[in-house]
């Protein structure tokens, strides 16, 4: 009581001090508590707080072209990859590469790629020189060396740390054709399939990781240099992980920081794995099973639906994983590409085939759409395995001689590329509804236009359905009768661009192989938005920010006021208000 008479009997300038200084400290102390809470240690930087807008990327299918005789450079690849339907493109831009034959070896090949549409390529960072690999003699799937060395001279590459300075002439380089930069080929690539399970709580043994030879916190380490020295030159650039395959292995990225010891936080080594990638890159073979760590169920199964499923299931086990360490919700969300994968047009141990793959390829268009997968890259265009999508194109001179060699499992993605199935998202409420309203193994997607229509576009639409015969073991055989009850009247194709304009509520023939039904109409819906949570959270700041600046203007206007006015005060206590 008596500190309140106390105050009361001082003089207006005294008062308000004192009623108002600890207002703005409790306001100071609410900013470090939102921010210390939304950061703890091991966050703060990198990927943590901010990632390149990822809103401008389409749905892209790309291609790991591979090295083909008679002539056929990456350039004529690029014509034949985007001929065959390709818009997107793995390129591989390894250190002994560029170091034998120059820097700028690739600048014409990755020209080409723009001109025939293929863009948002993925620059693929692996195989050190000889002199700079631990293993001179198998570069490709040995760590380099130098890592720990630092990355910074100043504000120069360090030039002793030999993957800093190759990252830094390579981005420097390609920074204007190369929209993602994928850090090595699987390192957690592994023939011990025993100890897969245990790197979810301990770091793998380097003697397992065949494609890295090298500890779970070297290959953070190596993401670590990629990013600062690919983000110092290219802020607005994705750096990638590389083609992982494990979901304990990203989990181990996450949990560990790039220190040589065990992992741990410090000063020398502040932040966990996930600071220093903004893209998930991941591989996935159908002919492998997969699990949904979310529920738990396993996709074993070899019909084109569950083929098409495994592929991006296992992007949803590695979203899983990010958002169990926060992204996506207390920090930005994390992109995710899948880099290798392929279905063989020949039947191998009950897998592939002509019709399962073309099956295939379209399913995993649409539900790459569904599940948010950027980018899908099929291994290899020209055969291996029965991979590819042509035969030996190395027997004929022209690229027109080589696409008459396109196999009938690749013609289904030449419809996809002519209706720009990757200008569109996936409608949520629609598929929704539709899928409630199909029988007898019947089942469709709803696609909706994202992106404005592009020059000479001949198959515009705002809208696309999709209907197929679900295929989980095996493929389904012979076609059904299928009513249709759509909003527009459609423009009807094939896989084959076989095309005819159709009524809303006529009868179509669906198969195992997906049909496309293309039009617009005005369903009332804006583009969906929405705002993360870190971005809530910097608002939240920025207001309370605010509320501290107009305070202080509150308090140098009252001084004025006081000084206008001589107003007898101390002039020590008018001056200690601001």
């Amino acid at each position: 009581m008596k500190m309140i008479e106390w105050v009361k009997g001082q003089k207006p300038a005294i008062k308000y001090t004192i009623i108002i200084a600890p207002i703005v400290i409790i306001i100071i102390l609410i900013i470090i508590i939102i921010v210390a809470a939304t950061f703890p240690s091991g966050t703060g930087l990198g990927a943590y707080l901010k990632v390149p807008d990822s809103s401008n990327l389409q749905y892209r299918l790309g291609n790991d072209a591979g090295l083909y005789s008679n002539g056929w450079d990456d350039s004529k690849s690029a014509i034949l990859g985007s001929k065959a339907g390709y818009d997107g493109w793995r390129k591989k831009l390894p250190e002994n590469h560029l170091e034998a034959w120059g820097y700028g070896i690739e600048i014409g090949d990755c020209q080409t790629n723009q001109k025939v549409g293929i863009l948002d390529v993925v620059g693929f960072l692996a195989t050190p020189t000889s002199a700079h690999s631990s293993n001179p003699k198998d570069a490709e799937h040995y760590k380099p060396l130098n890592l720990y060395e630092d990355i910074w001279d100043g504000d120069e590459v360090n030039k002793n740390n030999y993957w800093a300075y190759y990252v830094y002439r390579t981005v420097s380089t390609y920074k204007d054709y190369i929209k993602i930069w994928e850090t090595w080929n699987e390192p957690d690539y592994t023939t011990n399939h025993n100890v897969i399970g245990s790197w979810e709580k301990n770091p793998p043994n380097p003697d397992d990781l065949k494609s890295w030879h090298g500890t779970i916190f070297e290959y953070i380490r190596l993401l670590r240099i990629t990013y600062e020295v690919a983000k110092k030159v290219d802020p607005d650039c994705f750096v990638a992980t590389g083609g992982l395959g494990y979901t304990s292995f990203l989990d181990g990225i996450m949990r560990y920081t790039d220190n040589p010891e065990d992992g741990s936080v410090t000063r020398k080594y502040p932040a966990y794995g996930g600071a220093y990638f903004d893209c998930d890159a991941y591989h996935q073979y159908p002919k492998y099973g997969t699990t949904d760590l979310e529920t738990g169920e396993s996709y074993n199964d070899y019909g084109s639906d569950s083929l098409a499923k495994k592929v991006v299931i296992l992007k949803k086990s590695h979203q899983y994983i990010t958002k169990k360490y926060g992204f996506g919700s207390k920090y930005p969300e994390k992109i995710f590409v899948n880099t290798e994968t392929g279905v063989t047009s020949k039947k191998i141990n009950n897998v592939g085939g002509d019709v399962e793959r073309r099956n295939w390829i379209l399913k995993l268009a649409l539900y790459a759409i569904e599940y948010d997968v950027k980018q899908v890259h099929l291994l290899n265009l020209v055969d291996n395995d029965g991979f590819g999508d042509f035969t030996d194109v190395g027997k004929f001179t022209s690229i027109e001689d080589a696409f008459k060699k396109l196999k009938s499992s690749s013609k289904g993605r030449l419809l996809l590329k002519k209706i720009n199935v990757g200008k569109y998202v996936f409608d949520e409420e629609k598929t929704k509804k539709l899928r409630e309203s199909l029988q007898n193994n019947i089942t469709g997607i709803v696609l909706k236009r994202k992106f404005p229509k592009v020059e000479n576009e001949t198959h515009y639409a705002r809208f696309i359905y999709s209907f197929w015969r679900y295929c989980e073991k095996e493929e389904a055989s012979g076609e059904i009768n299928l009513k249709l009850d759509l909003p527009f009247d459609p423009l009807f194709s094939d896989w084959l661009q076989n095309e005819k304009n159709i009524s809303r509520g006529d009868t179509i023939k669906v198969s195992s192989t997906p049909v496309f039904l293309l039009g617009s109409f005005d369903d009332g819906e804006e583009e969906p938005s929405g705002t993360s949570v870190l971005v809530i959270v910097f608002s939240i700041i920025g207001i309370i920010l605010l509320l501290v600046i107009l305070v202080f203007i509150g308090l140098y206007c009252f001084r004025r006021f006081v000084q206008k006015k001589d107003v007898p005060m101390n002039k020590n206590i008018v001056k200690s208000l601001l």
